[in-house]
């Protein structure tokens, strides 16, 4: 029953994606219609120019851009299919867009001690605070998901998608399929990523024909001085430039990504 709710709920969130116009990712619509600074660092509101993504009976609402929701669609379409009938895991999304706001609320949360992480904060500097934070959360200004392009599944907990969790054949199946989709996972081991920026996250994926592309417009942008992050959060100043190699330090497969292949 609960696999033909799902199932049921798939294909109304497909029906609708097909009925959207395309959106193409040329550079004159990259941004969706929003001002080019404001997008990258994802100062607007969903869902604006995003698609609402529904996966699960009663989930909490999620956008993406209409052209991932559609690839992601026929990613999950294609995993049901070919799963073991006795696996009862199904993809859904735990989070997707986030704007600046949103992003600001997680990152002050943590850096004024209101959020616990691996360590308290009580007597270390800012910097300290910062190293802490940046293990797993991007600052304002900075994360991937400001695009719409990325989205985190079923648990944000590696050990969820190793040997004896529950997502390991999920987790198996999206390294050997999710390019042929366009996706990629960002943030691989960080030894893929000469040991610079977040930790491992096996649970976020991005759509990399369109991340790609914003990757090197936020780059631009930041080492030309046209986005600014200096005075917009807590912690800000002593993030620096910092924040210009965690939004580079990124999966080197993702960057052979071009279109999905299907």
């Amino acid at each position: 029953m609960l696999r033909t709710k799902y199932i049921t709920l798939l294909f109304v969130s497909l029906f609708l994606v097909c009925g959207e116009k395309p959106v193409k990712t040329t550079e004159s619509d990259l941004y969706l219609g929003i001002e080019k600074k404001s997008y990258l660092t994802g100062k607007f509101n969903s869902p604006g120019p995003l698609a609402a993504v529904i996966l699960e009976e009663n989930g909490k609402d999620h956008f993406l851009r209409p052209d991932v929701k559609k690839a992601l669609h026929q990613m999950i379409n294609d995993f049901e299919d070919s799963k073991p009938s006795s696996y009862k895991q199904h993809i859904f999304l735990v989070s997707s867009f986030r704007n600046f706001n949103h992003q600001k609320g997680i990152w002050e949360s943590k850096f004024t001690g209101k959020k616990v992480m691996r360590s308290p904060i009580k007597g270390k500097t800012p910097e300290e605070i910062i190293n802490l934070i940046l293990e797993f959360s991007s600052a304002p200004g900075t994360s991937r998901h400001h695009w719409g392009t990325d989205f985190d599944i079923n648990a944000l907990d590696n050990a969820y998608f190793e040997e004896n969790g529950k997502g390991k054949i999920l987790y198996d199946w999206l390294k050997l399929n999710a390019a042929k989709y366009g996706f990629c996972q960002p943030y691989s081991s960080l030894s893929t990523r000469k040991n610079k920026g977040y930790q491992e996250e096996k649970w976020h994926w991005s759509y990399a024909p369109v991340s790609n592309k914003l990757t090197k417009e936020w780059i631009k942008g930041f080492t030309t001085g046209e986005i600014q992050l200096v005075g917009s959060f807590l912690g800000a100043d002593v993030l620096g430039d910092r924040a210009l190699d965690y939004v580079s330090s990124i999966n080197p497969d993702c960057e052979k990504i071009k279109i999905p292949s299907l």
